[in-house]
């Protein structure tokens, strides 16, 4: 019981870079999605929705489900967020992170992994507290609580042997572990830099199926993103950036790159990633304040022969405050006519 135990923990695990935590290709554009002090640089109100599958092809293969959103959150009497695209326009400028203000921000994720006949569902709230380092750079800690759920679906297990006594003695039952999470993470950044480094399973919970302990645990996993954007013109700017993905008994993982930005509303970009791979990115700003993003990643490795790649579809708002242009006519109208 013990070997098919410690099988069903390390097969739940990412094979491609063999760690447990999801990985997503817009990491560099948004480290909140692991970092709970990432959210609300900007003084907007931010909300995504990621849909990624990976090995296509391949019956079984993973796939992820996020639903993610952050705010800075009003503790006075001025705005917390600032005014963002009030004129609707296409191809807007992406939001510019801000400094030189304490922010109290708040946000939360849900995500859906599956691979296999192994499911893993969890829900994380956060806080974070950000306050000015200097004039141009502030500096954040953050931490993120939730419940985490960990399961194998019984309608996708296939058996060698239908009648294996030990499968229908034990997993055959409600195989299913539910336990406490907690993230957290610090960000240094300014409008051009950001640096990040955070941690998750931070409890490194036993892994636990109907009351039997297993030798496996939820690995802690590290963080590390930072990225620069440089003005190459007026209509062009560059931003280099890593991400660096560290766990405990596994190998590091790391993704170079750069982003190429059109008027900071178009962007291609290309990253490799350590574990014999190479990503495309595009996107762009679109009306309403609607961002939209595609990513296709391919393996060079030993598994290309068994996978015909990943797809990563990113759909997101930015919310700004709500600037209201006819009454703010309105009252000079009165004023003039007075």
């Amino acid at each position: 019981m013990k070997y098919i135990l410690f099988i069903l923990s390390i097969t739940a695990s990412q094979f491609n870079w063999a760690q447990q935590e999801s990985q997503f290709i817009n990491t560099i554009n948004n480290p909140f999605l692991v970092n709970p002090a990432a959210g609300g640089l900007a003084g907007v109100m931010q909300f995504e929705a990621i849909s990624r599958t990976q090995w296509t092809g391949y019956n079984g293969g993973p796939k992820t489900m996020l639903l993610t959103g952050s705010s800075q959150i009003n503790t006075g009497s001025k705005n917390a967020l600032s005014e963002f695209n009030v004129k609707d326009e296409a191809l807007f400028a992406s939001p510019t992170n801000t400094t030189g203000k304490i922010k109290h921000i708040v946000g939360g994720k849900i995500i859906n992994d599956v691979i296999g006949p192994f499911a893993k569902t969890s829900v994380h709230g956060s806080y974070s507290f950000h306050m000015p380092f200097s004039k141009e750079m502030n500096f954040g800690g953050g931490l993120g609580l939730g419940w985490s759920n960990f399961r194998v679906n019984q309608d996708r297990v296939v058996l060698y042997d239908e009648d294996d006594a030990l499968y229908s003695g034990f997993l055959s039952s409600a195989a299913a572990q539910n336990f406490f999470d907690v993230n957290a993470g610090v960000v240094f950044y300014n409008e051009r830099f950001f640096g990040g480094i955070s941690v998750s399973q931070a409890l490194k919970n036993d892994v636990v199926f109907n009351q039997v302990l297993t030798e496996s645990q939820y690995n802690r996993h590290y963080f590390l993103v930072a990225k620069y954007k440089l003005d190459v013109n007026e209509d062009f700017g560059i931003e280099p950036g890593v991400v660096g993905k560290f766990a405990e008994n596994s190998p590091a993982s790391f993704d170079i790159g750069m982003r190429v930005l059109y008027h900071d509303a178009v962007w291609v970009g290309l990253q490799y990633r350590t574990s014999n791979s190479f990503v495309l990115q595009i996107g762009a700003n679109i009306i309403k304040n609607l961002y939209f993003s595609y990513g296709y990643e391919v393996s060079n490795g030993a598994i290309r022969t068994s996978q015909n790649g990943t797809h990563e579809v990113q759909l997101g708002i930015d919310i700004g405050n709500n600037r209201k242009i006819k009454k703010e006519i309105e009252q000079s109208e009165k004023q003039g006519a007075n």
